[in-house]
């Protein structure tokens, strides 16, 4: 049996492109998977940022439960803050005064009391793991707290 010429090779050059084809996806698909696993450990390393930020809030609002120092601000820190089953990071609490606010009561006949004054604090909590799976991490945690206050004339 005779071949042509022209078909001569023609199956091996074709595997030859099929097999250069199966080869880009297959470097593809690997890069497209170190990404993920690099975001997915950013992510992760994020959310422990924040548990430290959350447990130096936690920290701040227990050592200061009969009240804060309305006289001036104050820094907290956690090292190591403790979370979820032993994992630990760093936290910086800064407290700062926002207002005292002074409201009348609705009723003054109910209590022997004319107004009732309201401090607004302002925790600020800097959550940081020192070093994560891709880096250092760092997250942010504002909260809010009121407590009462001396009366302001």
């Amino acid at each position: 049996m005779l071949f042509p010429v022209r078909q001569r090779g023609a199956a091996l050059a074709m595997a030859l492109v099929i097999l250069l084809i199966l080869t880009i996806l297959g470097v593809t698909a690997m890069s497209t998977s170190s990404l993920e696993q690099k975001m997915a450990g950013n992510i992760q390393d994020m959310t422990r940022a924040f548990q430290a930020a959350e447990s130096g809030v936690d920290k701040t609002l227990d050592s200061n439960a009969q009240g804060f120092d309305l006289s001036g601000g104050s820094t907290t820190v956690c090292n190591p803050c403790t979370f979820d089953s032993g994992k630990s990071g760093q936290a910086t609490v800064t407290t700062s005064l926002i207002q005292i606010t002074q409201k009348p009561q609705r009723n003054s006949r109910s209590s022997g009391y004319g107004s009732v004054s309201t401090a607004n604090i302002d925790l600020v909590s800097q959550g940081q793991l020192g070093q994560g799976t891709y880096g250092r991490a760092n997250y942010t945690v504002h909260q809010g707290v009121t407590q009462p206050a001396p009366a302001q004339n």
